[in-house]
């Protein structure tokens, strides 16, 4: 089943029911003018597509096409027989080349699908070739057009068949669109729920990556400051052995939160780095960086947490870091986390400034 199938569906009884309004039309027409066979003929093909337009599926698609084409193929020769050939009727034929390609939709394989829009776009012009130029050799019409019946009968048919044609086409093209247009918001959505971590509602690593390297071209074209900090919990482990991981993911989920309303603004920003980790980027010099970050530890400590009543003391170790010049970004990184872990050596629950190495 296509993860599109009901519009696809729905595409495909449209076709359906446009040749059954054609042939109704024809069907009137023919009526009016008392002839032969065709009345009955357009009747039963109206009926046939209508019944078609109700039930028709993407994947009996195959089958319905080649009824399709049969009805078309029987209503070529029979008004060639009524009419001669040049009733213009045939044109019909060639409207089925579009939705031959609705195959494509199928679960048919790739080798079936290729043979079959090759095989039906050859008997769709083969037929209208012999309808249009043998049947009339080898049969005598039963109805002499005059020359104004002949012009009315070719107008009737072409204009007919031609705005089948262009019904057909818009079916097929605005079908492909809303699917194209489908497929582009969906990839948009994938790609923005890939950029973020689910648990803290974050950037994660790969949301945050464009903009570190913008951060640093910034520095390297402008001298705009640049610093970053990675922050740790502190004793996570014990925190999840001795609550568990859902007292874990509430303090992660907390922390998120509290994350982005502090750096609510365009010069800090916020990622879940991994585990328990954060990565801090700020547009601010390594000072100012400490001190804002020295601040958010602060407020880390007096942010109230719990988990089945108990409460939870919840704090973290930040390394920060400057760029300097001849620096990279692996440099700063590095920078940070020699910081991060030595603060951790030295007691936890405070920001550290760590020297290039």
């Amino acid at each position: 089943m296509q993860p599109f199938s009901y519009d696809i569906d729905r595409q495909i009884r449209l076709l359906f029911l446009g040749s059954a309004l054609a042939a109704a039309a024809n069907l009137a027409v023919t009526w009016a003018l008392a002839l032969p066979y065709l009345p009955v003929y357009y009747a039963a093909a109206a009926a046939a597509y209508l019944a078609m337009a109700r039930t028709v599926r993407i994947r009996r698609f195959v089958p319905a096409y080649c009824a399709a084409f049969l009805l078309a193929a029987g209503q070529s020769f029979v008004s060639v027989y009524v009419l001669g050939d040049d009733c213009g009727i045939q044109l019909y034929l060639l409207a089925l080349i579009i939705p031959c390609h609705y195959v494509r939709l199928t679960g048919c394989s790739q080798a079936f699908q290729r043979r079959f829009i090759i095989g039906a776009c050859c008997a769709c012009v083969v037929l209208y070739l012999v309808s249009d130029e043998l049947i009339d050799q080898v049969l005598t019409p039963l109805s002499r057009m005059d020359g104004q019946a002949e012009m009315f009968f070719t107008f009737l048919n072409v204009a007919g068949s031609l705005s089948l044609l262009v019904f057909v086409s818009s079916i097929f093209a605005s079908g492909y669109q809303k699917e194209l247009n489908r497929l582009r918001a969906d990839n948009t959505l994938l790609s923005a729920a890939a950029a973020y971590d689910a648990l803290t509602g974050l950037k994660n690593r790969r949301g945050m990556e464009p903009a570190l390297q913008s951060a640093y071209g910034e520095w390297l074209q402008n001298g705009r400051p640049l610093s970053i900090a990675i922050g740790d919990v502190d004793h996570f482990k014990q925190l999840n052995d001795a609550y568990g991981h859902e007292a874990g993911d509430l303090v992660l989920k907390t922390l998120g939160e509290l994350f982005s309303r502090w750096s609510d603004g365009p010069a800090v920003s916020v990622c879940r780095w991994g585990g328990e980790e954060f990565l801090f980027l700020l547009a601010v010099p390594e000072e100012a960086a400490a001190c804002m970050l020295e601040g958010l530890r602060a407020q880390l400590a007096a942010q109230p947490f719990s988990c089945g009543g108990a409460a939870l003391r919840v704090s973290m170790t930040f390394g920060v870091a400057g760029i300097r010049s001849g620096q990279t970004l692996l440099d700063l990184f590095r920078q940070a986390d020699r910081g991060l872990y030595a603060g951790k050596e030295n007691g936890r629950d405070q920001v550290v400034r760590a020297q290039p190495a």
